[in-house]
């Protein structure tokens, strides 16, 4: 596979790139000291949300680092609250607000559980961003294949999907999701990469992380590069922030690749609430 670096990016249908590791701002104890030492550490992927409740906060990184917000690649995202074609307008002009950003490289719809009807009316009022030049790619998050299908029946829609956002982890692989998304050309990104830690400890892991010396974490964000996926781990502390991005210049072997496939449970392994397959 071509060498990956922390500069490495993955092509979205809509003509731009996203970069392969970013860094995730969900609740995030103290966001914009965190974010800053991010950027600080060559991060230039953002992920924040409506509902974290931190876009300002992550704002104030972006302004404080002093570094130029057109290097930067920012993700935020809509909640269900504002699932209309008024209120996805709105969502964006807000969130543009509180990130002090002329424009936002990446906007989802969170999640898919208000339905196909509000999922449809969302849509169209991010289209409708794109268009006034506000976003530059929209995208999906927690969404199953049978939401993507249905949205793109939708009279008026017109802009596929650029990228699925979901749980995905050495234990919560979600193939038959990510093998859809990727027959569609949808880049897949993993939230919760590294299991909030609570798997770090996995035999197989601690294991692999002595042969090739690396820690555990920078074992399964490996992974998850070489598996094709975006991996947005998110860490309060700079030790680890630094570590997260210890992932480049190596690789783990095919037949260890192999190995670390072997651990999947599947969605009882989820962590969150978020099993695409459980809404309509």
């Amino acid at each position: 596979m071509p060498e990956l670096q922390i500069s490495s990016t993955l092509p979205l249908k809509s003509g731009h790139e996203i970069p392969v590791l970013g860094f995730g701002t969900c609740q995030s104890a103290t966001c914009t000291q965190s974010a800053l030492a991010a950027l600080r550490n060559s991060y230039t992927h953002l992920d924040t949300a409506q509902i974290y409740k931190n876009e300002a906060e992550t704002g104030a990184a972006i302004a404080q680092s002093q570094i130029d917000p057109s290097t930067l690649f920012v993700c935020s995202k809509l909640w269900e609250d504002m699932y209309s074609r008024d209120g996805a307008l709105a969502g964006v002009e807000a969130s543009l607000q509180k990130l002090g950003l002329p424009s936002i490289d990446l906007y989802l719809l969170h999640t898919p559980r208000p339905g196909p009807l509000a999922r449809k009316e969302a849509w169209l009022g991010l289209q409708d961003a794109v268009e006034r030049g506000l976003v530059k790619s929209i995208g999906v998050s927690n969404w199953a294949p049978k939401h993507i299908e249905q949205l793109m029946t939708e009279q008026g829609v017109y802009i596929e999907p650029v990228c699925n956002q979901i749980e995905l982890h050495p234990w919560n692989q979600q193939r038959q999701l990510v093998s859809y998304c990727k027959a569609k050309g949808i880049v897949v990104v993993a939230y919760s990469p590294l299991t909030q830690g609570r798997r770090l400890n996995d035999p197989t892991i601690v294991s692999l992380a002595q042969k090739y010396g690396r820690t555990p974490a920078q074992i399964v964000l490996r992974w998850g590069l070489q598996k094709g996926l975006v991996v947005i781990p998110k860490s309060d502390r700079e030790q680890r922030i630094i570590e997260n991005k210890g992932i480049f210049g190596w690789e783990i072997s095919k037949e260890d690749v192999e190995v670390i496939d072997g651990l999947d449970e599947g969605q009882k392994a989820n962590l969150g609430e978020w099993d695409p397959y459980a809404w309509d």
